[in-house]
This record gives structure tokens, C-alpha cells and sequence, in this order.
């Protein structure tokens, strides 16, 4: 008798290779799953089930293979999508959805009635509202005079409507950018039917480790929660990284059921990559272990996997060196817990301008000290530009630790681990160094915006030469490292400082 304190208890799985579900159905029976997600590659949206033959026989195969095994199978889908003329109103961009004829919500309804029929096996349907043609809680993209909460009730109970005349169930998840499109979506909840069940990520926006616990976690009833995490760590980098995050899983499985919540269902893949085989499998790993048990010893989680992964000789090497990899990877990320971007791509000024804006903490937690990061980093200046830098260096400095560690211990490897984990190690290292340097510059240019004085140029200046110093650097490098991103972000930042002379 499993003992559990979640009913629901799940994997969602995006990598359309059909032999890699039957062996993820497998795993994910053998832990003690009863529920299973298809989202991303595997299934995004009702059009790809109604309109693709290929893909919904696969979907009605696999429904059947996890139904065999005791578990059942929700498909993911966005609304609302691919409406006809008859609903656009001609404007910007895509135009307004108009949202004031009755015929629209049936047409939605008779879309999911169809999809069913097509995929007899399935469970029923997780619906988003972001990332969808038409996103209905936003003003710029929806025609009517109903408030975002009456706009987003009515398309979801359509689409409930269109699962319940074949007995399906429909779960939606709360995926919202903003405070107060999570209000409306609250709202909204008060007007569909309880047995609509909620899917909410264990934090809000989008992934982001530092940021707090999501603000509806536990206040959805009187409908059924379950949460969504992802293990495959999208925010941290797929495969690029080691990012092995046990205690973490535990903590938010630990919250989970301390706010009554009937279950988890996390990505376990992410569509392109499997963390099978690599560092990152110890995320499914304890994940799968926790939701039976949240209390479970997660230091008898790590050592298990490390000497099946690594041998007894080197399980205790390869533990110290994965273990920082949670701290290494937000330190790329994020910017002294704020969402930056570094590390491998160098993102654009745009990207990170946005990120420290509308992807605040401090929207979501707003504490005096989440606030005081803030403003630091929003005014720059060289506090801020020092802190950033330091932290950046700081990940380098244990990527060289772990480095040494395991050269130190190679003998007690196999080659190709060895090789494997130097290779992340090495990775990480390049990219910690990458974002000490970008993280100056990008800095800098934020203070030289905000006061256009001569020692926020000189700093500006001297940044920039270190950028190009750097690109020219790696460019040698013996494996083959390119600069390109990084002499991308000196003429970005070049053409900023050309438009504030001008």
C-alpha cells in the first residue's frame, strides 16, 4: 500500500521518441506513478491531435501503455488558438480575438469533444492560457467588455464542456507573467466547476530557482492543486550543466504537502534532451523517491547515486563536485538572486533589461531585502558592479576546486567519467568567467545610463576593452570555444553608448 501523501503522483514527460516514453512509462510505474503528462514535443496543442494523424495514434498508443500500467495520461494543450476569421478582429500584429460571440465557446467545447474521440485512452486535458495565440486575460489581444477573470472562466469552462461530454477531466495550469493576472485567474476559478483541478508551478512566472514559492500555492479551493517542478532544470542550463538539485526537490515536495496540495506531476525531460545517463538524473531519481516519502534521508539519495553512477571509488569525489553544481548554476543564472542571464549565451542588453524589470523577486517577494538588491542593481553603480562580478568569480573559483578535487582523484574514475565531469567542470568554469566579464560590463553601461557621468564612462570604457581582451582570448582557445557572443554584446553595447551621444 503506498503510503504517500500525495494521491497524485506523476511525471511529464516532452521528448517525442517513442521508445524513450515506453521506457519513461516503465520508470515511472516502477516508483509508484498514477499520473502521466505529454506536453512539448509530444503534445502542445488540441490542432496537433486533431489535425496530425500520425501524432495521435503515437498519443493513443502510449495512453494505452501507461493505462497497462496503472496510470493515466493528460495531454497538454494552450488556448485559444488557430480561431477563424469569423472571431479576428483585424489590427496589430494578430489582431483581436472577439470574445462576445456565444459561437466561439462552442467551437472552443466541440474542439476537445473531437480530440477525445481521437484519443479515447487519455485522462483528459492540461490547458494553458499563456503562450497561446489569443492569451484572453490580456487587453491588447481580446475584444469584449468582460474583465479578464469572466474572459479567462468562460474559455475554460469551453474547454471543460468539450471534455466532459466524453467524461474527460480538464486541469489548468495557472502559467501567469504578473500579480495581477494571477488575481484575475483566481477570479476566474470562482466560476468554474470544482471538479476542474489547478496545475501550479512551485514557483511563479517562469523558472526560476531563487525566486520565492508561488504566491496561489494551497489557495485554490475548492479545487484540487498539484504542483509542477522541473527536473530537468530548463532554467538551469538542459545538459550544458550539472544542475542536481535533491534538496531542493525535497523542499518543495515538503511544501507541497504542507499546504494540502493532492499532488506533483514535474517535467522529467525537455523535449529535445533526456538528462538519462547524465549528472542530472538524480533529479528524476529523487524526485521519484521524495513523493513517497518527502522525509526520505536525501544524503542516502546522493551517496546510492553516485556509487551506482561513479563506483565506490570515486562516489565520494563526484557527490562534493555535484553538490555545488546548485549554487555554481544559479550564481551563471542569476545575478545576486535576480534574473540576469550570463554565463554561455551573453545575453543581450534587451534580455536582461527585461528580466530585472518584469521578472523582478522583488515583484514576487517583496521584502526590504529583496527591494534594496533591486534598486542596487537597477541604479548600478560600483557596489553593484563589484557584487556581480564577485559572484561570478566566486562560481569560477569552486569550478576550479572541483576541478582539482577531481584530478586529484582520477585514478578512482573510469576515463569516460572523467572525462565527463571534467568536461562540465571545465564548462562551467568558462561560462563562470564569461559572466565576471560580462556582468561588468553590462553594469556599467547601466550606470553610465542612469548618470552619464565621467567615472561611469571610464568604468564603461575599461569594461569594454576587458570584453574584447577576453573575445580575443577565448578565440585561442584549444578547444575550439567560440567569442562570438561576447563581441556580439561589446557592439550592442557600443551602439547604446553611440544613441546616448547622439
Amino acid at each position: 500500500m503506498n503510503t504517500s501523501p500525495f494521491e497524485i503522483r506523476g511525471y511529464d514527460i516532452e521528448r517525442f521518441v517513442p521508445e524513450y516514453v515506453r521506457e519513461m512509462l516503465d520508470k515511472a510505474a516502477s516508483y509508484g506513478m498514477n499520473v502521466i503528462g505529454f506536453s512539448h514535443e509530444i503534445c502542445m496543442n488540441v490542432e496537433e491531435i486533431l489535425y496530425d494523424w500520425h501524432r495521435y495514434q503515437h498519443l493513443e498508443r502510449f495512453c494505452r501503455y501507461a493505462h497497462d500500467r496503472g496510470m493515466s495520461v493528460y495531454l497538454w494543450t494552450h488556448e485559444v488558438n488557430g480561431p477563424c476569421d469569423r472571431w479576428i478582429v483585424p489590427g496589430e500584429g494578430r489582431g483581436l480575438l472577439e470574445m462576445d460571440d456565444p459561437a466561439l465557446y462552442d467551437w472552443i467545447a466541440g474542439k476537445y469533444t473531437a480530440a477525445c474521440g481521437k484519443v479515447p485512452s487519455c485522462a483528459g486535458f492540461i490547458l494553458s492560457l499563456t503562450e497561446s495565440k489569443f492569451q484572453v486575460h490580456r487587453d491588447n489581444l481580446a475584444r469584449t467588455d468582460m474583465a479578464p477573470a469572466e474572459r479567462m472562466a468562460k474559455v475554460i469552462n469551453a474547454v471543460h464542456a468539450g471534455c466532459a461530454a466524453r467524461g474527460k477531466r480538464l486541469i489548468v495550469r495557472d502559467f501567469l507573467r504578473s500579480p495581477a493576472e494571477m488575481d484575475a485567474f483566481l477570479g476566474a476559478m470562482g466560476n468554474v466547476p470544482e471538479e476542474v483541478w489547478v496545475y501550479t508551478k512551485c514557483v511563479p512566472n517562469d523558472w526560476q530557482f531563487r525566486y520565492p514559492p508561488h504566491p496561489l500555492l494551497g489557495k485554490v479551493a475548492p479545487h484540487r492543486q498539484i504542483m509542477e517542478m522541473d527536473l530537468a532544470t530548463e532554467a538551469g542550463g538542459i545538459t550544458r550543466w550539472p544542475m542536481c538539485i535533491p534538496e531542493y526537490i525535497q523542499s518543495m515536495l515538503r511544501l507541497a504537502r504542507d499546504r494540502g496540495l493532492a499532488g506533483v506531476i514535474p517535467r522529467c525531460d525537455d523535449g529535445f534532451g533526456t538528462n538519462v545517463g547524465t549528472p542530472n538524473e538524480i533529479n528524476v531519481i529523487a524526485y521519484s523517491i521524495l513523493v513517497n516519502d518527502p522525509d526520505a534521508d536525501v544524503d542516502a539519495i546522493w551517496r546510492d547515486f553516485c556509487v551506482e553512477r561513479y563506483c565506490e571509488k570515486g562516489a565520494s569525489v563526484a557527490e562534493r563536485i555535484l553538490r555545488r553544481t546548485f549554487d555554481i548554476v544559479c550564481a551563471l543564472q542569476y545575478t545576486l538572486g535576480f534574473w540576469t542571464g550570463a554565463g554561455a549565451k551573453t545575453p543581450s542588453i534587451a534580455y536582461t533589461d527585461s528580466r530585472l524589470v518584469r521578472n523582478s523577486s522583488a515583484v514576487w517577494d517583496p521584502s526590504p531585502e529583496n527591494k534594496r538588491i533591486e534598486k542596487l542593481l537597477l541604479d548600478s553603480g560600483p557596489e553593484a558592479i563589484e557584487a556581480a562580478t564577485r559572484e561570478k568569480a566566486g562560481a569560477a573559483a569552486i569550478c576550479e576546486t572541483c576541478i582539482r578535487e577531481l584530478d586529484e582523484a582520477k585514478q578512482s574514475f573510469s576515463d569516460p567519467d572523467y572525462r565527463d565531469l571534467r568536461g562540465y567542470c571545465e564548462r562551467m568554469l568558462r561560462d563562470a568567467r564569461t559572466g565576471a566579464v560580462w556582468a561588468r560590463a553590462y553594469f556599467a553601461l547601466r550606470w553610465y545610463r542612469n548618470t552619464k557621468t565621467a567615472e561611469a564612462e571610464a568604468e564603461l570604457d575599461d569594461a569594454l576593452a576587458e570584453c574584447n581582451r577576453y573575445a580575443e582570448q577565448i578565440a585561442d582557445s584549444p578547444d575550439g570555444w567560440q567569442p562570438e557572443g561576447m563581441r556580439r554584446f561589446v557592439l550592442e553595447v557600443q551602439g547604446e553608448i553611440d544613441k546616448l551621444a547622439s
